[in-house]
């Protein structure tokens, strides 16, 4: 378990490494970040930088004044109340914890449900509940879960499922139980049925709450529960997001939102199936095609046909459907993209392993050729240079006939390089270069002994 602790614990420190040890204001934090690392201590919800104890005398006047305005409700005083709160709020950290210790969401809360005649108050009080909570989901609590749950119907106004579905996201960032308890409340019910019948304004927000649903990012949880809640929301979802890709497939931004919740979603191998029945394989391939100048939509599809390549049968699919041709041309567009140049060439290791069909078709794409270019012109990235090592070796693998033209590309002296270079991937190098049929030194991990078992002893039986 890690260990947490307060912006107040962490100034106090700061404090007394000032007074007791006589630093400097700067060397004083530094201090205080590594005495607390060294123990093991989770910062990411402190803030650490100089400046910290601000100047809170205009958020203690708001925040006195949202009180009075709880117990004595006026629209309009708590409307221009909230505006000025998620402003200070926008501020930093520091402001957000010191309103939160204030008390201030539980009165947010209240002037929502108070607000039942005034959109505008509910939208503000809204805003104003997302800027206290972005980076500090701790402040959820129950009766805040069920004011998301009965604003997800589809009777609600957009514009509050809209923020709703914001201040929800922010919940379930960095936050394990606050995932767990939405999913218990069957907050996937709601999504499908905004994925399906909801109004288009929501959908990019309702697609970030499935993938927040889906995170793991706290690291105050030993295990968390992301694969699972993968299952449940593809096993609800995947037909209304394929659905959506083909009905909106000229809308750059929702699709590239749309791909990107698809490729996280893909946890099963039943899934996979599932979107190759649906015509999920041509449909990458027309999106791909589309948006092949889109660097984000084209990375995302690559990362679905690297996780459809996970299913053996879709896997030999993706290549009999054609899409060897455009994997190569949207790879060789894209090479100057680091990110997307290794999620490409990660989709060509996963698609042609134990597979030398596939592997054929994408040695005919000019994928070598593809390959050696982005080797050389990211030589100090690794995640390109380890994605690029696989993807050789996969190819060359069961297709020895490749060496030859691989090696007369130059690819034996970019991997003696990266030999040289990245010591951390050393065996996947090695990989590429024995399956060339270089020259390479390979080290005996583990050697057995091999002692003879004495003719005297007995083995017993039960």
């Amino acid at each position: 378990m890690v260990l947490v602790i307060t912006q107040q614990t962490f100034d106090e420190a700061v404090q007394e490494n000032i007074n007791d040890l006589g630093l400097s204001p700067e060397d004083a934090v530094i201090e205080a970040v590594t005495q607390f690392k060294a123990q093991g201590v989770d910062l990411s919800n402190v803030v650490t930088e100089l400046g910290a104890s601000a100047d809170f005398e205009n958020l203690n006047s708001i925040i006195e004044k949202l009180k009075k305005c709880q117990e004595n409700y006026v629209a309009q005083d708590c409307s221009d109340l909230l505006v000025a709160l998620k402003q200070e709020c926008d501020k930093g950290i520091q402001y957000r914890v010191h309103a939160g210790r204030a008390g201030v969401y539980g009165v947010i809360l209240d002037i929502f449900l108070k607000s039942e005649a005034s959109k505008d108050v509910k939208v503000t009080a809204l805003k104003a509940m997302v800027a206290l909570m972005t980076k500090q989901p701790d402040l959820f609590e129950e009766k805040g879960a069920q004011v998301i749950m009965g604003n997800l119907e589809e009777t609600v106004d957009p514009d509050i499922q809209k923020f709703i579905l914001k201040w929800c996201k922010e919940c379930c960032v960095m936050h394990e139980m606050n995932r767990q308890n939405l999913i218990n409340l069957n907050i996937v019910e709601k999504l499908s049925a905004l994925l399906q019948n909801g109004h288009p304004s929501v959908l990019k927000d309702t697609l970030l709450v499935s993938r927040a649903l889906i995170l793991d990012d706290d690291i105050r949880v030993e295990f968390g529960r992301a694969h699972e809640h993968a299952r449940i929301i593809a096993s609800e979802t995947l037909d209304y997001i394929i659905k959506l890709i083909k009905k909106l497939k000229d809308d750059e931004g929702l699709v590239n939102d749309l791909i990107l919740t698809l490729s996280s979603l893909l946890v099963r191998a039943e899934f996979c199936t599932k979107i190759d029945n649906s015509g999920g394989i041509e449909l990458i391939q027309d999106v791909m095609t589309h948006f092949v100048n889109n660097e984000k939509i084209i990375r995302q599809c690559f990362k679905v046909i690297k996780a459809l390549a996970g299913n053996d049968e879709c896997k030999v699919h993706i290549i009999q459907k054609g899409l060897a041709p455009v994997i190569s041309n949207s790879l060789n567009a894209h090479q100057s993209a680091v990110q997307t140049a290794a999620a490409g060439l990660n989709s060509v290791a996963a698609l042609s392993l134990r597979c030398p069909d596939n592997s054929k078709a994408l040695f005919e794409a000019s994928l070598p050729e593809v390959i050696i270019e982005i080797m050389k012109k990211h030589p100090n990235e690794k995640s390109v240079q380890r994605t690029a090592s696989w993807a050789i070796r996969n190819m060359v693998s069961r297709s020895r006939y490749q060496n030859e033209h691989f090696l007369e590309l130059g690819v034996e002296e970019l991997l003696l390089k990266n030999l040289r270079k990245f010591k951390e991937f050393e065996y996947d190098v090695k990989a590429a270069l024995r399956d060339l049929e270089c020259d390479v030194e390979l080290k005996e991990e583990w050697t057995g002994k091999g002692g003879k078992i004495s003719s005297e002893t007995t083995i017993k039986k039960d």
